[in-house]
């Protein structure tokens, strides 16, 4: 038996959103491969949590409100707090080749990782603007083997859509199993996060 350590949602997730803010487009998907959260029941009696955003959706958004439904599914089933044995955020807009977050083990890390179109250039040249380091013309767009204008490629990247997939186990008192993992899990208090992010308690 290991004892738990609730973790506080506040110092862990460190929302950045306001209740009102985060509770925003939240709500159950009407398809599988709708926008919106689903669960289903692991093999192990772990549950599977999965929250797709809409297009534009910030990562860290979806990611709290799987965490939110995760906690809503807790206070269901009676149980004081879950584990996070499992959390993965993809970009839905790469069908999946690019995973923002792939972890197992202590903790949810929330947030996303994406290349930037438009940028400074390497000599600190912003793009679009003649740079003698680059022959034939300016650091983007120019002949002679220029970069496509970043203005066409911020129009025709494709909306960003994200998908966060959490795995939690449930539980409840001082003392808790997690079979099959080396180290303890990061452990939130279902009540603490249903705070954090709708600003009231169950």
């Amino acid at each position: 038996m290991r004892s738990v350590v609730l973790i506080s949602a506040a110092v862990a997730l460190a929302f950045a959103c306001t209740p009102a803010a985060a509770q925003r487009g939240y709500k159950a998907a009407k398809t599988p491969d709708g926008v919106g959260y689903s669960s289903s029941p692991e093999p192990d009696g772990r549950v599977r949590v999965v929250y797709t955003g809409a297009k534009g959706t910030k990562p860290d958004d979806v990611a709290k409100f799987a965490m939110l439904r995760a906690a809503e599914l807790t206070l269901a089933a009676d149980k004081e707090w879950f584990a996070i044995i499992k959390a993965e955020t993809r970009d839905l807009a790469t069908d999946g080749a690019s995973d923002l977050r792939d972890r197992t083990g202590p903790s949810l890390a929330t947030g996303s990782a994406s290349g930037s179109t438009g940028s400074v250039g390497p000599g600190g040249t912003p793009p679009g603007v003649s740079d003698p380091a680059v022959p034939g013309g300016p650091t983007t767009g120019g002949f002679g083997g220029g970069d496509v204008p970043y203005q066409l490629l911020e129009r025709w990247r494709p909306s960003q859509s994200a998908q966060t997939t959490v795995v939690i186990q449930m539980g409840s008192g001082d003392e808790a199993q997690f079979p099959g993992l080396t180290q303890q899990p990061t452990i939130y208090s279902a009540n603490d996060v249903i705070e954090q992010i709708r600003g009231k308690r169950n």
